[in-house]
């Protein structure tokens, strides 16, 4: 079962594709026509809650907005990962967690 995502401007383009391969339904904000590079994590947090998608992000920001709003994000916690272990870590949580089930996950070597 694949996960919905929103991609933040700071995840890589081949992370992106890498998810889409693996059939998780990922848009990335830089190609959402009501977001756009450099718009406000409140503004990424209420799209996101609107069209039922996780925020896949590596902003530490958006641990505090998911505490207090309907919003699940997914925290990619090591820059380090390449695009294919960023990818094979989210498939393997979605294969456990169910999306709406998600309020912080931390997509990292550990994830379990």
């Amino acid at each position: 079962m694949g996960y919905r995502l929103l991609a933040d401007e700071n995840i890589e383009q081949a992370t992106i594709t890498h998810l889409q391969q693996l059939d998780h339904d990922t848009e990335w904000i830089g190609d959402v026509a009501e977001l756009g590079l450099g718009v406000s994590d409140d503004v990424i947090a209420s799209y996101a809650a609107r069209e039922e998608r996780l925020i896949l992000t590596q902003d530490d920001d958006f641990l505090a907005i998911a505490a207090n709003r309907p919003v699940g994000v997914l925290f990619q916690t090591e820059e380090t990962l390449s695009a294919r272990e960023v990818g094979g870590i989210v498939d393997e949580l979605s294969d456990y967690i169910e999306q709406p089930d998600i309020v912080v996950e931390y997509v990292s070597r550990n994830w379990l």
